[in-house]
């Protein structure tokens, strides 16, 4: 993501007291960009759930890496299922990935199988870097995204690179 100096630099900023803000300003814009795209624009770590054994799409884009499968086998033991007993599907890659099971042991009753994993760019394309950078600076410069001159919500060059993110990170 971007640093606040890369803002800084990028909006000609030279004074520190509005350093918090442009930080929090980052931060709104990559969750607007989540809400708007659903791509995560940083690593996090996220947990599904799943009923039974079925081979499974992980709901975060871009998916990075399986952290860990975990049920409650038939005697109500926590186990993690080892990584020879799952594998992933990556036939629609690099939109979507699917973990799948060579492996089905019973799972205790009313309990689901837990996989946690990351998604998310560990190094942010730079299309979306530039994206953040301008909304920064958009709702910096126009908190209300409306000035008594014209009217503006979303910088439309994000709004044609948000889209085509947009696109990348729908189902197949």
């Amino acid at each position: 993501m971007p640093t606040l100096q890369q803002i800084k630099n990028a909006l000609k900023i030279e004074y520190d007291t509005d350093d918090a803000e442009l930080l929090r300003l980052r931060d709104a814009v990559m969750a607007f960009i989540y809400n708007e795209t659903g791509v995560n624009c940083s690593p996090k770590q996220f947990t599904q759930y799943c009923d039974y054994w079925v081979k499974t799409r992980f709901d975060e884009y871009p998916f990075i890496e399986v952290k860990s499968v975990k049920y409650y086998n038939s005697l109500g033991t926590l186990t993690t299922m080892p990584t020879t007993d799952w594998f992933l599907d990556k036939s629609k890659a690099p939109n979507s990935y699917y973990i799948n099971f060579s492996e089905y042991p019973d799972l205790k009753d009313n309990t689901q199988v837990e996989i946690t994993y990351t998604a998310g760019f560990a190094d942010l394309p730079k299309d979306l870097a530039q994206v953040i950078i301008a909304l920064v600076g958009s709702f910096y410069n126009n908190p209300e995204a409306i000035s008594p001159i014209s009217l503006s919500v979303v910088p439309i060059s994000a709004k044609f690179i948000m889209d085509g993110w947009r696109t990348r990170s729908v189902l197949e």
